[in-house]
């Protein structure tokens, strides 16, 4: 191997190790962002949603007591997660209603973890998937 070849080899590997610690930071614990100890139960209608890795988003718009609406975000599973409990653009998508369960983030704003997911017609689906993350606030 000439010099050229063998500093791009060192180059390229040192690359990846210093990726290597932002990607696995980047995939968080449950308990980093959410609180176990604040479960919530809310029906909005969805505004948005991103199928995205790691976590999946969804986003709607909830009615307060006083009238006024405010726009949550929840963390969900995986894409492939959600897919294969049949979690798609085709059943939830802006303009749905649904009722999410699952726990309030740590932060104090309108963000959240969702546990369960219940679509139009009742089905009620797992959304979760954070393997740290508390079972769904009973009763819900």
């Amino acid at each position: 191997m000439n010099r050229k070849s063998l500093l791009i080899a060192a180059s390229s590997a040192l690359a990846g190790l210093v990726a290597l610690p932002a990607a696995s930071w980047a995939h968080h614990a449950f308990a980093a962002e959410f609180d176990s100890s604040k479960p919530l139960v809310i029906d909005g209608v969805v505004t948005k949603v991103r199928f995205v890795n790691p976590h999946s988003w969804i986003y709607l718009d909830v009615k307060n007591k006083d009238g006024s609406v405010t726009n949550w975000g929840f963390e969900f599973g995986t894409p492939t997660s959600l897919r294969s409990a049949n979690i798609t653009r085709d059943n939830v998508h802006a303009g749905v209603p649904i009722r999410l369960a699952g726990y309030k983030a740590k932060n104090g704003g309108p963000f959240g973890y969702a546990t369960t997911v219940v679509l139009p017609g009742g089905r009620k689906v797992q959304t979760g998937s954070a393997p740290d993350a508390p079972p769904p606030p009973v009763g819900k």
